[in-house]
């Protein structure tokens, strides 16, 4: 039986067997905390923890991690400043894959996430049940790949058809 260890060999490391480096940011201490604790016990290697958008942004210039996971609502407002910290990464350092951990669906901001291109995810903090599943993810992420939460699919077909006269059928 495969062990955390070796079911992320494949989706943690790139072609040269480097681990996949991570910067976490998430405001709730505990959650921050767990998700770094998470991600080194499967294989990636987590070289900061940021507490909010700015302290984000500082960290990625300084350490280059190949991803960043990143919380939409951070202070000092809890509206957008994770987001507002995704958008300058990607200006900054457009191969750094950013993954979105929101316990929002917000088809706005899934929809500008979506439009920056590969290596972006967007999943919800309450779908996310299986360890196994939320590490690949992040694997397939990093390697290039896109993710959206099959929720947020939902919302944004709905959002779709509501300006589609067809919808109505």
């Amino acid at each position: 039986m495969a062990t955390g260890a070796d079911r992320m060999t494949r989706a943690s490391e790139t072609e040269a067997t480097k681990p996949v480096s991570v910067v976490v940011a998430e405001d709730d201490v505990l959650l921050r905390e767990g998700l770094a604790s998470l991600l080194e016990r499967e294989g990636f290697h987590v070289v900061g923890q940021a507490g909010d958008g700015a302290r984000l942004i500082e960290l990625t210039r300084e350490l280059h991690p190949d991803l960043v996971l990143v919380d939409i609502r951070m202070p000092p407002t809890h509206s957008t400043e994770g987001l507002d910290a995704a958008r300058v990464i990607r200006a900054e350092s457009p191969t750094t894959a950013i993954v979105v951990l929101s316990a929002y669906v917000d088809v706005d901001h899934a929809m500008e996430l979506l439009a920056e291109g590969e290596r972006t995810g967007y999943l919800l903090k309450s779908r996310v049940t299986d360890v196994d599943d939320f590490v690949q993810t992040l694997g397939h992420v990093a390697e290039g790949g896109s993710i959206v939460d099959p929720v947020l699919v939902h919302e944004l077909v709905a959002a779709q058809r509501k300006d589609d006269p067809l919808g109505e059928l």
